[in-house]
């Protein structure tokens, strides 16, 4: 099957759903890139399903060539190849024709944090205006509903988008960009069926994720000079130790395995792995006084099957 089309499709049901919620309409977006870092990797495919405030599908689709070659792993991640992007454009034009297609209805993802901060880190590095408009995120709505015992007798395995698919029978060719925007629009349209209309406004806040008026400082897309010895350690996710003022610990080393620098309106943060809880977490970068390389050698993590909560912040 051709990576601009999917199998997957919306029932005017789901539709309906969707603008219970969101009556001005919906925008579903997904991403392929080069890597888990805005601030270090780059966009090569953008898919977007928008549904209309009148109940009517449109659809947006572009490959981008990021002017990097793109490493054997990575393709093997996603099935795309330096030959696939060699004449494909550049981001900026694709950039703008996405936010013109989505205008000033609000977007969700599957872990929105992560499409939101490559949308804005590429719009920022063109100049391009931001949407006046919110992100939502179904991974958090479905953490959210699912794991209320109330409300659910048996959750999946996980939030991830290829646990979800499978837990609502949504054949899913996962980390193609049309396969993965439809089904994320599909399983946040089952998630509002299962919602109780008096629970639908505090299910709807709880998967917001982020207003794009919140990035109003370069700050956010700055990445210190002492971290830059720091972006081949990403790719390869080594762990390192870092020394960081705040959090639970104090200034005291701790072992982390770094997943992915990320902008945020207040600065960068460092989502990693912390390796003495097993949990991810999120670290102000400006608050990281040092960090030196471990020999510990882990598994990389999946791109796209990272779930990423923001109240883990350490601060």
């Amino acid at each position: 099957m051709s990576r601009t089309t999917t199998s997957i499709q919306l029932t005017a049901q789901e539709k309906a759903q969707i603008l219970r919620v969101f009556p001005h309409g919906l925008v579903a977006v997904d991403l392929e890139t080069t890597g888990l870092s805005p601030l270090v990797d780059r966009i090569i495919e953008i898919a977007a399903v928008k549904i209309t405030s009148q109940g009517q599908e449109e659809v947006f689709y572009q490959l981008i060539n990021p002017m990097v070659d793109l490493t054997p792993e990575n393709s093997a991640i996603h099935g795309l190849t330096n030959e696939h992007l060699k004449d494909a454009l550049t981001l900026k034009r694709p950039l703008k024709a996405l936010w013109d297609f989505m205008g000033r209805c609000p977007m969700v993802a599957h872990n929105a944090l992560f499409d939101v901060a490559f949308l804005v880190k590429g719009s920022h590095d063109f100049v391009i205006d931001l949407p006046q408009t919110r992100a939502y995120d179904s991974c958090r709505y479905a953490r959210a509903l699912l794991k209320d015992p109330a409300l659910t007798a048996n959750p999946p395995a996980n939030y991830r988008l290829s646990t979800l698919a499978e837990y609502f029978n949504i054949p899913l060719q996962h980390h193609q960009a049309m396969e993965d925007t439809f089904a994320s629009m599909k399983i946040m349209a089952k998630l509002i069926e299962l919602t109780p209309d008096n629970k639908i406004a505090d299910f709807k806040e709880r998967a917001f994720t982020i207003s794009f008026t919140q990035y109003t400082r370069d700050a956010a897309f700055i990445m210190p000079v002492k971290f830059e010895e720091m972006r081949p350690l990403l790719r390869k996710q080594t762990p390192i130790d870092i020394q960081y003022t705040g959090g639970t610990q104090g200034g005291e080393w701790r072992p982390i395995r770094p997943i992915a620098l990320i902008p945020m309106p207040k600065g960068p943060v460092l989502y990693a792995e912390c390796l003495q809880t097993n949990l991810n977490k999120s670290f102000v970068l400006k608050r990281i006084q040092a960090f030196r390389v471990r020999t510990e050698i882990l598994p990389p993590v999946n791109i796209g099957e990272v779930d990423v909560e923001l109240a883990e912040l350490e601060d």
